[in-house]
């Protein structure tokens, strides 16, 4: 017996959408990878073959946190066993899906997320303006303070 996973690490591509599937909540996410490669000559990176498309289904109480917690243009990894899907496209060339089933997605987080809010407006709770600290500041940031995770008995 053998297991295959895949994992992806890429930007979600579209707005998440939940669905309802024979009385189940189901969302899909889906990530787009495309080789790149580094060109000397113009000193820029360009897309150096054909675009892969991974897509995970997430159903019930995980399509709830999935759509709570992620948005399109968000970093994802997505890993789960790959099952790949031939379909024609609009020119008529055949290209492939492959569909991530028993998926996991972790998000990624990327310092302009943790500063603005999901509508791209500054968080109204950020006290600093690094990307890293925690609302109040480091008076209310437990790591900093000591003692706050029963970190002052002794081993």
């Amino acid at each position: 017996m053998s297991k295959a996973t895949t994992t992806v690490e890429g930007f979600v591509a579209n707005e998440l959408e939940v669905r309802d599937v024979n009385g189940h909540r189901v969302v899909k996410v889906t990530v787009p990878h495309t080789p790149r490669k580094f060109n000397k000559q113009t000193n820029q990176w360009e897309d150096a073959g054909e675009t892969a498309w991974f897509t995970a289904s997430f159903w019930d109480e995980q399509a709830d946190v999935i759509v709570a917690g992620v948005a399109k243009r968000d970093l994802v990894t997505i890993t789960g066993q790959p099952v790949p899907r031939a379909y024609q496209k609009q020119d008529g060339s055949i290209a492939v899906e492959t569909d991530l089933k028993f998926a996991t997605l972790g998000v990624i987080p990327r310092p302009s997320d943790r500063s603005q809010g999901r509508s791209g407006t500054p968080n109204a709770q950020s006290t600093s303006d690094e990307p890293w600290s925690t609302p109040g500041g480091a008076q209310s940031d437990a790591w900093s303070t000591p003692g706050s995770f029963g970190d002052d008995t002794p081993f």
